[in-house]
């Protein structure tokens, strides 16, 4: 038995609630990528820099932004006593929910580590199909067995998420003004800046793990890494959300408009900066090359300067939204 449903390409490649707003799309919301992740805060966010960093530096949880949006859910947990009846319990949910017509969420379905999109399933082959950042982001979708998701529960301790309608909708402006004052919050966030320079590495946020991504890259010897490529690849796309976002939004603020208009043609910038970037710290670039480090610093710096200055503008238009 195979059931297939349609959903729509990834707009952005983006590891937490990409998958949640084309499954939500797939029932008929017409929520856009950019206020979606305006709303849910992956436009603004940046950390690490590490390879944990875009699924762990999060504004709110898939299951927080089901929420926030009017909709219930249900998590099907991982269980290290009994693997194989938590794999049935959520492989059971996932084919139940795309029966009744919504695609579900599967955390490592397609993907390495992410929430992905399941479409369908083929029961004979206990396979599924969907959409990811990575495989099926685009045409066909990706196909691997339902039982993926087990070779990565230690990263996430939920597997999947069943989405049911809930009794409201979202009232759009408090969701709106609170994902702008989570944006500065974030961005000014010193969490362990008291610790650099230590003989530990320590997580960063916001700014400061912007500042530092660019003095890393300043030394010539520093080798790019798994951190460096996947970051890149990340915030290039979810930070272009940004601008277009409050571009949305402005028309409904006249008292912060001019502002948040200027803001963003600050992430403008630093979007542009983000997609030089990719050549050079990409999956494809050297990881030793002193005469890349040389152009990446620059336009590290460039991109965090745009972003403080976006920020810093968000400051004052919040204040009168």
């Amino acid at each position: 038995m195979q059931k297939t449903l349609n959903v729509s390409n990834y707009e952005v490649f983006e590891a937490n609630v990409e998958a949640l707003r084309l499954a939500l799309n797939a029932q008929g919301e017409p929520y856009s990528a950019a206020w979606f992740h305006g709303v849910a805060g992956s436009a603004f966010r940046i950390g690490g820099i590490c390879p944990c960093a875009p699924t762990c530096t999060f504004a709110m949880s898939p299951q927080q932004v089901i929420k926030l949006l009017g909709y219930e859910y249900t998590e099907f947990p991982y269980d290290d006593a009994d693997k194989d009846g938590a794999l049935e319990k959520a492989v059971t949910a996932v084919r139940a929910s795309i029966d009744n017509g919504v695609p579900a969420m599967v955390w490592h379905a397609f993907s390495m580590c992410e929430w992905d999109v399941v479409a369908g399933y083929d029961a004979g082959e206990q396979m599924f199909f969907g959409r990811s950042s990575g495989p099926g982001n685009a045409g066909d979708y990706a196909k691997k067995p339902w039982n993926t998701t087990l070779s990565t529960f230690a990263s996430n301790g939920v597997m999947a998420i069943a989405i049911q309608k809930g009794p409201g909708g979202c009232d759009k402006r408090s969701a709106e003004i609170a994902a702008i004052r989570e944006a500065i919050r974030h961005a000014n966030d010193t969490e362990n800046t008291d610790k650099l320079g230590g003989s530990e590495w320590v997580f960063l946020q916001g700014k400061a793990a912007y500042n530092r991504w660019a003095d890393d890259f300043s030394k010539p010897e520093y080798k790019r890494g798994l951190g460096d490529a996947y970051c890149i690849g990340i915030y290039a796309s979810s930070h272009g959300m940004a601008a277009p976002f409050l571009r949305e939004i402005a028309p409904n603020y006249p008292g912060a408009s001019e502002r948040l208009l200027q803001a963003a043609e600050c992430f403008d910038k630093e979007t542009e900066a983000l997609h030089n970037l990719l050549p050079l710290l990409g999956w494809n670039s050297p990881e030793v090359d002193p005469l890349r480090n040389e152009r990446a610093a620059p336009l590290l710096r460039e991109a965090a300067g745009h972003y403080g200055s976006a920020i810093d503008l968000l400051s004052t238009a919040v204040e009168n939204m």
